[in-house]
């Protein structure tokens, strides 16, 4: 069973990099979301 090398067109390429472009937007969203959360709750907790 070799494996088949085929070349990856362009539409394949753009939507590959719209998902991952949605996954780290997402993740950054995230991160920034829990760092105001623990800023507002050191704020009004100390």
């Amino acid at each position: 069973m070799a494996a088949q090398y085929r070349e990856m067109t362009e539409q394949e390429y753009a939507d590959r990099l719209r998902v991952l472009i949605r996954i780290v937007s997402a993740a950054t969203l995230g991160l920034c979301s829990f760092a105001v959360g623990l800023l507002i709750g050191a704020f009004f907790l100390f």
